[in-house]
């Protein structure tokens, strides 16, 4: 058996009987508490999920003691600056004893409905089918061949490229245009 709770924004895993070490509790030690933000639970093999809560589940934990997590060192620094700022940082916990894991009827909370404004509802348009885009569009050609082109009127399906794979070029053009000139 075991739960997924939620404290101070943090998700926990809680086996009964098992410690863990949450942030900092306003409570002493001794102290019962409660955490009623159970997310999911699992009771012999069958696991409840909730959305996003459990109806009427909850962890109760006894507190142990408060305390400091390991120093971690924050070192910032700024290349060519004359930069440099080292800090220590300790994190506060309260180490809790799981005593009791309750998952009620096991039924899932129903999210809290948002008030929302009722939507006007829109004429749904039906979807077009997309035209074929133009023939020119399927050659492979530079910009500049393409402007080029367009100013002379030349039809792109007569011209061979000679640039990679095919591609056509504004010189392939230029010949075009120099042999129609010539005719």
């Amino acid at each position: 058996m075991y739960a997924i709770f939620q404290a101070k924004g943090k998700q926990f895993r809680a086996d009964p009987e098992g410690t863990l070490r949450v942030p900092l509790l306003d409570a002493e030690p001794g102290e019962k508490v409660t955490f009623d933000e159970v997310l999911l639970g699992e009771r012999e093999g069958k696991v409840v999920v909730g959305q996003p809560a459990l109806q009427g589940a909850s962890v109760v934990a006894e507190v142990v003691r408060h305390g400091r997590g390991d120093k971690i060192i924050v070192y910032k620094m700024k290349r060519r600056k004359g930069y440099r700022r080292k800090q220590g940082h300790r994190q506060d916990f309260t180490e809790i004893l799981v005593r009791e894991i309750e998952l009620g009827s096991g039924k899932s909370a129903k999210p809290k409905a948002k008030a929302a404004k009722p939507k006007a509802e829109k004429p749904v348009a039906k979807a077009k089918p997309k035209e074929a885009p133009a023939a020119e569009a399927t050659f492979d050609i530079t910009d500049a061949a393409r402007e080029l082109a367009e100013e002379h009127g030349i039809d792109l399906a007569t011209i061979e490229g000679s640039g990679k794979e095919g591609r056509i070029l504004k010189s392939d053009i230029d010949k075009a245009i120099k042999e129609l000139e010539g005719n």
